[in-house]
């Protein structure tokens, strides 16, 4: 954890803690000891690789941000997120998720909840045929958007690509970008050189 914070700390942009690295003695102090804001992303731990999201039909992490659970599963998630005072933001997910549907993030919207919008999930499900158009351009008007999240992926699989000129929604980002909203960039950045990091935030600040 702390090696893969130290790296991306180089870029002088704030980092969103996901699950995957393995654990640091010390991670949590090793964050407050840095400048660098922060942002904890669903199954995150300090203290752990990766662990459950949701437990016994509740949010089970600290994150600001989560995925739903999938579709099927902790079936009473819903009445547990009306009622709880601290919401975490929800994400817009991709098919056989909650909120994996554009009816569904209809009625997110409908019941104004807060969202992340990840537009590589909203082109899985403008591809897989689970999100009008039409849902699409009132998802990007929504006004309880708290973060955006970005990345690349052929609309099969959510394999989080690097970004090109291209990508699907990249320009809607660099606009909420521009206006000061946390635009987490979640393509797979281990994968590239110093270089390439650079080119890829690039791709969000540079204007359209």
């Amino acid at each position: 954890m702390a090696a893969a914070f130290d790296e991306l700390a180089q870029l002088g942009a704030g980092i969103q803690l996901t699950p995957g690295n393995l654990p640091t003695t010390a991670f949590r102090e090793h964050v407050d000891r840095s400048s660098v804001p922060t942002r904890r992303h669903h199954g995150f731990a300090f203290d752990a690789r990766k662990t459950a999201t949701w437990s016994d039909d509740a949010c089970a992490v600290e994150s600001e941000s989560v995925h739903p659970p999938l579709a099927g599963e902790h079936l009473g998630w819903r009445a547990w997120f009306e009622r709880t005072a601290e919401r975490p933001i929800l994400e817009v997910m991709y098919p056989g998720y909650a909120l994996g549907t554009g009816d569904e993030v209809e009625a997110a919207m409908a019941d104004g909840i807060v969202l992340a919008v990840d537009i590589s999930h909203v082109y899985l499900q403008r591809m897989q045929g689970a999100m009008a158009e039409r849902t699409w351009r009132q998802l990007q008007d929504y006004n309880r958007i708290a973060e955006v999240h970005v990345s690349a992926n052929l609309g099969r699989a959510d394999t989080h690509k690097p970004l090109t000129a291209e990508t699907f929604g990249l320009a809607w980002a660099r606009e909420r970008a521009s206006n000061g909203d946390p635009v987490v960039l979640e393509c797979y950045m281990h994968k590239l050189s110093a270089t390439r990091r650079r080119e890829q935030l690039d791709l969000i600040t540079r204007s359209a």
